[in-house]
């Protein structure tokens, strides 16, 4: 097994590993045990442990939300299908995950961040990250700047939010009133300019 691809499997690994168990929750041999990796490649690939592994997860998450982001902005033609799309994916996640697995970085953040000024650092510039380029999507839908900031934040906010509580609650129901709550948000801000 190739470096980069023992190094790719352990992030992504941790990455499915934090969703379910948590930060503190998931130790680095389970991350060793789930990717198949020999232990060695751990401690080569991260020298910096757990946490440079952890800075590795949040940065593999940020690049997928913002791919996300620009796929669903692609095949959509309003601010309104956008935000609805977007929300949908982390919706249809939870539904595939059977409620067991919620975002990566979030973990990272109440686990650790404040504890660590570097995972501080990167679980802010990721979600920093996420919420100007889909504000940047929106703006490309037609809400204004000041318009489109505030439902990225809103819809962040309430994704995070409604992964917690779908889990909890074993239904998308907290997907299901957000994505309407969400589009009448995008519908009230276009038409207030």
């Amino acid at each position: 097994m190739a470096r980069s691809d023992s190094k790719e499997r352990m992030v992504s690994a941790a990455r499915r590993l934090f969703r379910e168990h948590g930060y503190h929750g998931t130790s680095l041999s389970d991350v060793v045990s789930e990717s198949a990796a020999p232990r060695g490649s751990l401690y080569f690939n991260f020298p910096g442990g757990k946490e440079e592994l952890a800075t590795e997860v949040a940065l593999l998450h940020a690049s997928d939300a913002i791919a996300h982001v620009n796929r669903v902005a692609g095949a959509t033609a309003t601010a309104a299908e956008l935000i609805e799309a977007f929300m949908q994916r982390f919706r249809d996640d939870v539904v595939a995950a059977d409620f067991r697995e919620g975002c990566a970085v979030a973990p990272i953040v109440v686990d650790s961040a404040s504890s660590s000024t570097r995972l501080g650092d990167v679980v802010k510039r990721t979600f920093a990250d996420v919420v100007a380029v889909l504000a940047a999507r929106l703006v490309d839908k037609g809400l204004g700047e000041a318009s489109a900031r505030a439902v990225a934040v809103s819809a962040v906010t309430t994704m995070e939010g409604a992964l917690i509580l779908s889990r909890a609650l074993r239904t998308t129901e907290p997907f299901d009133v957000a994505i309407v709550d969400l589009v009448r948000s995008v519908d009230a801000a276009q038409t207030n300019g």
